[in-house]
């Protein structure tokens, strides 16, 4: 890479006079430099070195490869521009000035920096930068792409450790303690932004007759077709979970109690109906109780929706009861 010709280089020795007449200490410095820099280029690291007006004053080959630099690039807008305009080097989301302006607002902003760029070809790089003497800036940029796919294989893991630990093995849905906890977040938002919430709890009746009946096997099968009808019926933003054996919860945030029973009432009458229980084999349906949120605590919202899961199963069955 070139020299910019606007500023001299900290450390460099004037070139105004020939070589021949240096003194031998400048001479043997300006030799180790050029050695370092040399040795710096061959290893095939990305470096540059920018004026305090951010002309780039030397670059290393790898570097310009980096950011596909071009003859006419004098200065890191320059650089940064042509990257944009032909999808090469860092991904940059947004108009360019945009992206730019809050580049100049952070370069130089402390003597030392480091931070990572995705680059248009998905590799990735660690950014330091160090501010020198004068507002000169010395940036090397590191691959880190094989760090970065170990750390997206050790999310990828964390991530499914933690949705089976959430997740209920036999039907799917979240299970009771992952339930409780998205119950505690939903009603501190509620009670933070004064939203309703309504909690729904449904219990599968006569489902200890299916068993002595039709055997565990075919429990599990009316309990999997249930978890399925849920997922199917109820809506995108509702909270699913199964809590015991043939009990479930519905949460649903943003809700208030009459349509949330609505909603209940569209599963209900789907489980009912002889053509969407094909292949099950046994006939099955529910009970719900729900209840909305007042702004106590979990245990009363809880206990209001189980009294009225109570006064469903009592007055009959397969019927939804609304809390007082």
């Amino acid at each position: 890479m070139r020299r910019s010709n606007g500023h001299s280089v900290p450390g460099e020795s004037s070139r105004a006079h020939a070589d021949a007449i240096l003194p031998l200490a400048a001479i043997r410095d300006r030799a180790t430099t050029d050695l370092v820099l040399s040795g710096l280029d061959a290893s095939g690291v990305a470096f540059a070195l920018f004026s305090p007006d951010d002309e780039l004053s030397y670059g290393s080959t790898a570097f310009a490869a980096l950011f596909d630099v071009q003859p006419g690039a004098r200065t890191f807008g320059d650089i940064l521009r042509h990257c944009h305009a032909n999808g090469v080097g860092p991904k940059m989301n947004g108009p360019i000035d945009a992206f730019l302006a809050m580049a100049a607002e952070k370069r130089r902003s402390s003597p030392h920096r480091s931070f990572e760029i995705d680059i248009s070809d998905d590799r990735w790089f660690l950014v330091n930068e160090t501010l020198l003497a004068d507002g000169w800036l010395w940036s090397v940029f590191t691959d880190i792409t094989m760090l970065k796919s170990t750390e997206r294989v050790l999310q990828l893991a964390r991530d499914a450790a933690q949705l089976a630990a959430d997740t209920d093995p036999l039907t799917g849905p979240l299970n009771r303690r992952a339930a409780m906890e998205r119950l505690d977040a939903e009603m501190r938002a509620a009670f933070r932004d004064c939203t309703q919430l309504s909690l729904v709890l449904i219990d599968l009746d006569h489902f200890k007759t299916i068993n002595d009946r039709y055997g565990h096997a075919k429990g599990d099968d009316v309990l999997r077709h249930f978890a399925a009808a849920g997922r199917q019926q109820l809506r995108g933003g509702d909270v699913f979970a199964r809590i015991g054996g043939e009990e479930f919860m519905v949460l649903m945030p943003g809700t208030g109690i009459r349509q949330a029973t609505q909603a209940v009432e569209r599963l209900r009458s789907h489980v009912r109906e002889e053509e969407n229980r094909a292949g099950l084999c046994c006939t099955y349906t529910m009970s719900a109780g729900v209840a909305e949120y007042c702004g106590n605590a979990a245990e009363d919202l809880f206990e209001r929706a189980d009294r009225a899961l109570y006064s469903a199963k009592h007055l009959g069955r397969d019927r939804i009861e609304q809390a007082p």
